[in-house]
C-alpha cells in the first residue's frame, strides 16, 4: 500500500491482439475516404496557398510568368524557325479585369484538365520562372471570375471557372464547388493565334488584391507600362544574360472606354539610369580615370559631364561581386553556386522616386513605383516586394539607392516571396557594400536642395529662359509692405525662387534692405561640408531690432540684451525645402547638432513628421523669437535650430493679420470650423 491506497493492478495486452498492416502508400492512401473529406482537405490546401499570395502584382505576376514560359517552352521545344514569341496583355477598367493572350506551348487535353489543381505543373524546372504548380491554383481559386482557353494540334478548348474565390471562402456548405464549363473566348488575340492560351480574371470582392484596378490611377497604356515593367516578370532582369526575345502588345480600356495601345514593347525592367537624365555609369568613371592617368594628368580631375549627376549606377557581373566581398567571406560560394549578379542606381536624392512615379509614370501621388531598396530576382524575374537595405550607417542612403541581386536558378518560396535564408543575408549584405561603393562616389552627384530638377533631359538655353518667363507670369513675388524697399517698395527679384540659388539671392536682398536685421556672413562655400558661417549682431540703436507690428513685425517683442552683442561664429544652411536638409540628417551627410540656422523658400512636408516646428509668426509665440527675422524653431528630442522660411515671411509682411488662422491651424494643431 501506499498512501493508504491500493494500487490497481497492471493489464497488460495479449501480444496476439496487436494488429499488423501491409505496406501503403500514403500519397494515395486516402482515396477511399470519404469524397466531401477529401473536398474539404483539398480546400483547406487551396486556402493556404492563397496565404501566400497577398502582393498587389501577384495575380499578374503569375499569368504574365506563365505566358512568358510557355512561349519560352515552344521557341525550345518546337522547330520553327519563323516563330515569334508574342503576348497581349488587356487592362480593362471599365469591367475590372485582367486577360493575357499567349502564342506558347498550350495545353493538351490532359494536361488542361489537370493544372488547376494544386500542386501540378508541366514545367521542367531548371530556367523556367516558376514550377510549384500552385500559381494556376491561385489564379482558379483565388477570384471569383476566370476564363481561359488552349489551342493545339488536335485539342481546342475556352471555358470558365466562377465563384471559386466564394468556394474557398465559405465553410458552412452554402457555396456549391465550382465547376469548369465551357463559354465563349471574347478576346481576339486568341482567335487570331494557330496555338497558344489565353486566361482572364476579374478583380472585386473582400479578398481580391487589388479589389479595384483603379486604384494605381493609371488610365493609359503609356501608365500601366511602368507598373508591369517594374512590378512584374514582364520587365525581365536581363543584364546577366541575353535579353529576352519575346514582345507584348499592352491595351488600356479606361472606366470612360477610351482605348489605348502600345504595340512591339520590349520585356525589359526599367532601370532607373534609362529614364532619369544626367545618369552617370561608375565603370565609365573608372575608365576615364584610366586614361587621365596613362596620360599624366589629374585622374579626379573629370569632364563636366560626369559631374552634377541625378544619379549613379553600375552592373556587376558575378566577379565583380566577388571582388566586392573580403576574401573567402562566407558568401563566396553562393556568389559563384548561384551566379548572382547585380545592378545599383545610387540617387542624389529620395525626392527623384516622387518625381519618377509623379511626372514620368504619372501614377496616383507618392506612390513610389520605385524606389530605394532592395529587389531579389531569379531566372530574370523578380521576386517579391522590395527588402529593406541592412545598413548600419548613413541610413538614410538605403532610400537613395535601389539594388537588384539576380539569381541563376534559385529556388523562391511557396508565394514567390522570398529565398532561403542564407541567400537572403547573402543579397542583404552585398546591397551593403554596393551602396558603400556608391558612398565613395557621392561627389559626382548633385547636391540635394530641394528643389526640383528636370529628370528627364537638360534643356536648352532658349527653353530655360522661356521656362523662368512663363514663371515670372504664373507665380510672381510681391513684397507690398510700405515699410520696405523704400522709396519704390519693391524687390528686385521678379518671381518665386525654384532653386537653391534663388533663396540665396532673395534672402540676401531681405539682409541687404533692412527687412531680416543683425544676420552678418562671414564666408561661404560650395566645397566645405556646410554651405556658410554668420554671426548673430546686435548694435545701437537697439530699437531696430524691437517688434512694432506695422513699422516693424519681424522684430523680438522682448531684447534679451541691454547693449550690443556679437555672437560666436555659428552654421549656415541654404536649402530649397527643408526636406532636402532632412535627408541629409538622415543618410548622416550633416548633423542637426552642427547647423544653427537654415535658409530656405519652404518648410516642405517632413519638417512636422520630424520636428516640433514652432511658428514665430503666430503672435502667441511672439515671445519666442530670440533674434530678428526668425520664422520658425524646429525642436528634437537632442537639439533645436533656427529656420527662416522666405515664403512664409513674405505673406507674413504682406499681411500680419491675414496669415494668424494659417499658422496657428498649420503648426499649433488648433481646429477651425
Amino acid at each position: 500500500m501506499l498512501g493508504g491506497l491500493t494500487p490497481k493492478p497492471i493489464k497488460r495486452r495479449s501480444k496476439g491482439t496487436v494488429m499488423k498492416l501491409e505496406s501503403w502508400d500514403p500519397l494515395t492512401s486516402g482515396q477511399d475516404v470519404d469524397a466531401e473529406i477529401l473536398f474539404a482537405a483539398k480546400k483547406r490546401e487551396i486556402k493556404n496557398i492563397l496565404k501566400s499570395y497577398v502582393g498587389m502584382y501577384d495575380s499578374f505576376s503569375e499569368l504574365i510568368q506563365n505566358a512568358m514560359d510557355a512561349v519560352d517552352r515552344r521557341a525550345t521545344e518546337l522547330e520553327e524557325p519563323d516563330y515569334i514569341p508574342k503576348l497581349w496583355l488587356t487592362i480593362n477598367l471599365e469591367e475590372n479585369s485582367f486577360s493575357i493572350t499567349d502564342n506558347g506551348i498550350g495545353f493538351n487535353e490532359k494536361e488542361f484538365k489537370a493544372f488547376l489543381a494544386p500542386n501540378i505543373s508541366f514545367k521542367n524546372g531548371g530556367q523556367t520562372r516558376g514550377n510549384k504548380g500552385v500559381g494556376a491554383t491561385y489564379i482558379g481559386y483565388g477570384f471569383d471570375y476566370l476564363q481561359f482557353g488552349t489551342k493545339v494540334p488536335g485539342h481546342t478548348f475556352h471555358g470558365e471557372l466562377l465563384k471559386g474565390r466564394d468556394w474557398v471562402e465559405d465553410f458552412h456548405g452554402i457555396v456549391t464547388r465550382p465547376m469548369v464549363t465551357s463559354s465563349d473566348i471574347a478576346d481576339p488575340a486568341f482567335a487570331e493565334i494557330s496555338r497558344g492560351s489565353t486566361f482572364k480574371i476579374k478583380f472585386g470582392g473582400n479578398s481580391t488584391r487589388p479589389k479595384d484596378l483603379s486604384w494605381y490611377s493609371a488610365t493609359t497604356a503609356e501608365q500601366w507600362l511602368y507598373l508591369l515593367l517594374i512590378k512584374t516578370p514582364l520587365g525581365a532582369i536581363t543584364f546577366a544574360s541575353e535579353s529576352s526575345k519575346i514582345k507584348f502588345q499592352l491595351t488600356v480600356v479606361s472606366k470612360q472606354g477610351a482605348i489605348s495601345t502600345l504595340s512591339e514593347q520590349s520585356c525589359s525592367y526599367i532601370y532607373p539610369h534609362l529614364k532619369l537624365s544626367a545618369s552617370v555609369n561608375l565603370k565609365d568613371v573608372m575608365t576615364i580615370q584610366k586614361k587621365l592617368q596613362s596620360q599624366g594628368k589629374d585622374s579626379s580631375d573629370l569632364p563636366m559631364k560626369y559631374l552634377k549627376a541625378n544619379g549613379i549606377y553600375e552592373f556587376f557581373s558575378t566577379e565583380d561581386l566577388l571582388s566586392l566581398l573580403s576574401p573567402n567571406d562566407k558568401f563566396d560560394t553562393l556568389i559563384s553556386q548561384y551566379q548572382i549578379s547585380a545592378y545599383g542606381y545610387f540617387a542624389y536624392s529620395t525626392s527623384i522616386w516622387d518625381q519618377f512615379n509623379d511626372e514620368l509614370a504619372k501614377l496616383r501621388k507618392l506612390y513610389r513605383v520605385l524606389k530605394g531598396g532592395l529587389q531579389l530576382a531569379n531566372n530574370q524575374m523578380i521576386q517579391g516586394e522590395l527588402i529593406t537595405i541592412p545598413l548600419t550607417s548613413n541610413i538614410g542612403h538605403q532610400n537613395q539607392c535601389h539594388v537588384i541581386v539576380h539569381f541563376v536558378d534559385a529556388d523562391p518560396d511557396l508565394g514567390r516571396k522570398g529565398f532561403q535564408p542564407e541567400l537572403k543575408e547573402a543579397a542583404e549584405q552585398l546591397s551593403v557594400e554596393i551602396v558603400k561603393r556608391f558612398q565613395k562616389w557621392r561627389r559626382l552627384l548633385r547636391t540635394d536642395t530641394g528643389a526640383k530638377n528636370d529628370i528627364t533631359r537638360e534643356g536648352s538655353l532658349h527653353d530655360w529662359v522661356r521656362a523662368q518667363e512663363a514663371h515670372e507670369i504664373e507665380r510672381p513675388l510681391s513684397l507690398t509692405n510700405k515699410n520696405f524697399f523704400a522709396p519704390t517698395n519693391e524687390i528686385s527679384i521678379t518671381s518665386e525662387p525654384v532653386s537653391e540659388q534663388d533663396v540665396i539671392v532673395l534672402f540676401n536682398q531681405l539682409v541687404a534692405g533692412g527687412v531680416i536685421r543683425g544676420i552678418k556672413l562671414l564666408a561661404t562655400s560650395q566645397t566645405q561640408q556646410y554651405d556658410g558661417v554668420f554671426k548673430f549682431i546686435i548694435r545701437d540703436p537697439l530699437s531696430n531690432h524691437e517688434y512694432d507690428k506695422e513699422n516693424n513685425p519681424l522684430g523680438v517683442q522682448q531684447l534679451q540684451y541691454s547693449k550690443e552683442y556679437t555672437s560666436p561664429p555659428k552654421i549656415l544652411e541654404y536649402k530649397f525645402n527643408i526636406d532636402a536638409l532632412i535627408r541629409e540628417f538622415e543618410s548622416e551627410y550633416k548633423s542637426e547638432k552642427e547647423i544653427h540656422l537654415a535658409i530656405a523658400w519652404e518648410l516642405g512636408s517632413e519638417c512636422q513628421r520630424n520636428y516640433d516646428v514652432v511658428s514665430l509668426l503666430d503672435l502667441d509665440n511672439l515671445h519666442l523669437r530670440d533674434y530678428h527675422g526668425i520664422t520658425h524653431i524646429l525642436n528634437s528630442a537632442t537639439t533645436k535650430f533656427y529656420v527662416i522660411a522666405l515664403k512664409e515671411l513674405i505673406d507674413y509682411l504682406n499681411s500680419v493679420e491675414g496669415v494668424q488662422e494659417y499658422h496657428r491651424k498649420t503648426y499649433s494643431g488648433e481646429l477651425f470650423d
